[in-house]
């Protein structure tokens, strides 16, 4: 079946700018060790996409639709479809003291925050600093290579997708999941719970839940500290088997030490 806006696909890619060849972002791990471009704090899985709904560059998206699991593909992305053409505007002059101030040292090629956004600088001198709010790929024309790995239908498993893409550093399947019609609710498990921005992620989790879910009304997150492990059970009935066993036997032997004396 067609890929359609809306669905959830789960895809690898390999992305190139296609005037140095230079790889910057790639999710599988033979090719960026084919390509010098493995970097070991890199967690390396297919990228779960809610087709249409902006999660990566239009190119991307647009490649997708009409496509079916399974696919291959390899194709040109123009700026205007990948980080935007350049906008000379983003690039701005501040007094290198505004940024001393706030704790940067200004240094050629570092990328910096600014406001809510991300600026290279690209001069210092003179008590200036000239900084590029420019997406540091603007302008670039890229070259990619798409998978697409699978396409994802049942309800769980998207809730499932969904928790990965905020929290990756557990196995997605050591989250339980409960969907009953409008409530959802996901048990974590224990090394989840005192990551890093745990909170904010349960809240992404639960915003996108009731996004992609309307029905759903309710998501709760339960987290459970096991104490104790039960002890079985089982053992226990052999020994009543033997037991019992044992009273018959006493019973048959009663009743033939009373037949020897009636005789």
């Amino acid at each position: 079946m067609a890929i359609k806006s809306g669905d959830f696909v789960l895809i690898d890619y390999l992305l190139k700018v296609k005037d140095t060849g230079e790889i910057f972002d790639v999710t599988m791990e033979d090719q960026a060790k084919e390509n010098n471009a493995y970097a070991p704090d890199q967690i390396y899985e297919p990228r779960l996409v809610a087709v249409g709904q902006g999660w990566t560059i239009k190119g991307i998206d647009e490649a997708l639709i009409g496509t079916e699991e399974g696919t291959e593909k390899e194709f040109e992305i123009p700026p205007e479809k990948a980080f935007g053409e350049r906008d000379s505007t983003k690039v701005r002059i501040v007094p290198a003291r505004d940024l001393t101030r706030q704790g940067v040292t200004p240094k050629v090629g570092a990328r910096i925050e600014v406001g809510n956004s991300l600026a290279t600088i690209r001069s210092v001198g003179s008590g200036r600093v000239t900084i590029d709010l420019n997406h540091p790929l603007a302008g670039r024309t890229l070259l990619a290579k798409l998978y697409v790995r699978k396409v994802i239908e049942d309800p769980v498993e998207k809730i499932r997708e969904l928790i990965h893409r905020r929290i990756r550093n557990v196995p997605k399947e050591k989250f339980l999941i409960t969907n009953l019609g409008n409530i959802v609710t996901i048990e974590m498990p224990e090394e989840s719970f005192v990551l890093e921005d745990i909170q904010f992620a349960k809240k992404g989790i639960a915003r996108e839940i009731s996004k992609y879910f309307p029905e759903v009304l309710t998501v709760q997150f339960i987290e459970s500290y096991v104490l104790k492990t039960p002890k079985p059970e089982a053992a226990a009935e052999p020994a009543n088997e033997a037991a019992a066993g044992q009273s018959v036997s006493e019973e048959g032997a009663a009743k033939t030490t009373e037949a020897a004396k009636n005789e």
